[in-house]
């Protein structure tokens, strides 16, 4: 009999068969595979779109896989920029807009609604302070399909402490709440390291989304990145790494995203060239995560860098199909590792 790791190995489209908590019909979803993949006249080929669209933000967190990029507010992509990305990215799978902390955009609810209109599936990333229950309503009347609040640690304190802000745990959790209450899809967001899958903290931010009503939960593999960049020693063991899929029972708790593979630390994104981030000053990266730019949205269509992107080398070394490129050792050796000390973030490739 095969085991879980065989059963969803290969593709992981783990999703199609036991389905996922979200707004799902199987005939929109075969008509969105069969007409709107392929990229045509100057679009591009998109399935799973992070959009940054500023790094403006309440805390400092010093996890951030964002906090080693510049906050320059008048570079930030402007509402007509972004909207006409949306428009080059033919129909985009999903759309995920991140920060810095996106709530912090005046411009968020047109945003949405924008990319509501030209994506099946429209994400957004927060820290929870701002969602109250109106504010949590303008989301889901602007086309939300689903809010992601980040719990670092089921602790308070320990919460507050890693984000440097008193009393924000309880805003957040009360922010899942008023999502919920307006019937809002929202899943807490969190990181596992060596220390909370060790003493429970993991599971415990499981227990507590289950707790409030929540849809789930996404985590996050602790990887060497933006404010951890140089800080290799976050990386889980393989042991470590089996611990958590025994813990993650899908889809309540998913790896990353949805669509991606949950029985290791592959990334679909990279190895299929499905995922890619657009930085709040239009560069674009192959993730968040990795602070290599192979073009901006403000100089190049987006169809051209993508190409660009995805014929370049490093994605057609063997690492690519294994795990994510930032835990990969000779990954980082190559193109990490041989960053110049104080280069200006992200590298232009």
């Amino acid at each position: 009999m095969e085991t879980e790791d065989e059963r969803f190995s290969g593709e992981g489209n783990l999703w199609e068969e036991v389905g996922i908590p979200l707004t799902y019909n199987q005939e929109s979803m075969q008509k969105w595979f069969l007409e709107e993949r392929g990229g045509i006249n100057n679009r591009a080929d998109v399935f799973y779109l992070m959009f940054g669209i500023t790094y403006n933000c309440q805390l400092r967190c010093p996890h951030c896989c964002v906090g080693n990029y510049e906050n320059e507010p008048p570079r930030e992509l402007t509402n007509a920029e972004i909207k006409d990305v949306l428009d080059q990215s033919n129909k985009a799978f999903v759309v995920n807009f991140f920060g810095g902390e996106p709530t912090l955009r005046q411009d968020l609810m047109d945003l949405i609604k924008y990319a509501s209109g030209r994506s099946v599936y429209v994400f957004v990333d927060t820290n929870g302070i701002k969602i109250t229950k109106d504010y949590a309503k303008q989301l889901k009347d602007s086309g939300l399909e689903l809010l992601y609040v980040s719990i670092d640690s089921p602790i308070p304190q320990k919460h507050d402490e890693l984000r440097g802000m008193k009393g924000l745990f309880e805003k957040a959790v009360q922010g899942i709440k008023n999502a919920i209450n307006v019937k809002l899809k929202c899943a807490l967001s969190t990181y596992v390291t060596k220390e909370t899958l060790a003493n429970g903290e993991f599971e415990r931010v499981i227990k507590l989304a289950k707790d409030i009503g929540a849809n789930g939960v996404r985590y996050l593999l602790p990887t060497a990145t933006g404010r951890w960049l140089h800080n290799i020693e976050v990386k889980l063991t393989p042991e470590e790494e089996k611990e958590v899929r025994k813990i993650a029972k899908f889809p309540f708790v998913c790896r990353d995203f949805y669509f991606q593979t949950q029985t290791s630390s592959q990334c679909r994104g990279v190895a299929d060239g499905v995922y890619f981030y657009i930085s709040p000053y239009g560069d674009v990266m192959p993730c968040c995560f990795m602070p290599l730019s192979f073009g901006n949205v403000r100089d190049d269509p987006l169809k051209t860098i993508l190409e660009r992107m995805w014929g370049h080398r490093m994605f057609s070394e063997e690492w690519t199909r294994k795990e994510c490129p930032m835990l990969n050792v000779e990954f980082r050796k190559k193109y990490i590792d041989t960053i110049p000390p104080g280069t200006k973030l992200p590298l232009k490739m």
